[in-house]
């Protein structure tokens, strides 16, 4: 009697499979030769799912991003309790930032994301408009707007308020390149570091409200 497969539980191998080549070797290591050398699949199965090197290399990118999401979003949904709102805001933020292991796998993992997108057909980023939509509901919570909950389509309009956009702009640039710093120059920026920098760029977007007139 032949054995059945479990293609979901095979797509799913061939998922975390793709995440750990990225780790090791980037994005250009998602082939079907590397992705058959760490699940122990053969080729010719591998091509069974995918008629090509570009939709693996799509499937593996969309099981990225979906990670990212799931592991990302939740936390950032629950900042801490009791903390000021700029304390709330810079637990959300720190969330973007390689300060640890897990952050910096995670890291690892947006980059990836971002050069693939950069490479696709389809103008425009999703990364870094959901980034940019986040980066705007922390942007109008400091600035004394009711916040959104989640990412909602109203997150990913322009705000009324243009200091919203500005302060969403700035947030989203210093906390990338405070990113960028903690990847590849952690000698001179350490995690301390960072969180001390955040806290102070927050601080400052926290009391630059302005004012009528």
């Amino acid at each position: 009697m032949p054995r059945l497969v479990d293609h979901e539980q095979r797509r799913r191998e061939i998922a975390d499979a793709g995440l750990r080549v990225i780790l090791e070797r980037g994005l250009d290591g998602v082939t079907v030769r590397g992705i058959a050398a760490i699940t122990g699949k053969s080729t010719g199965s591998l091509r069974h799912y995918f008629a090509s090197q570009d939709a693996l290399r799509e499937f593996v990118v969309q099981a990225a991003t979906d990670t990212l999401r799931d592991r990302v979003y939740p936390r950032v949904a629950r900042p801490r309790r009791g903390a000021s709102l700029a304390g709330r805001v810079v637990s959300i933020l720190e969330e973007f930032l390689p300060i640890d292991a897990t952050r910096r796998e995670e890291y690892a993992i947006w980059s990836a994301v971002v050069a693939w997108e950069r490479e696709s057909p389809t103008p425009g980023s999703t990364t870094w408009r959901e980034q940019r939509a986040l980066y705007r509901q922390c942007a109008a919570a400091l600035l004394g707007y009711e916040p959104e909950r989640g990412l909602t389509e109203a997150t990913f309009r322009e705000h009324d308020d243009p200091e919203v956009e500005r302060w969403a702009a700035l947030l989203h640039t210093f906390v990338d390149g405070l990113a960028a710093q903690l990847v590849h120059t952690p000698r001179e920026v350490t995690a301390a570091d960072a969180r001390r920098l955040l806290k102070d760029f927050v601080t400052v977007c926290r009391t630059d409200v302005p004012k009528d007139g």
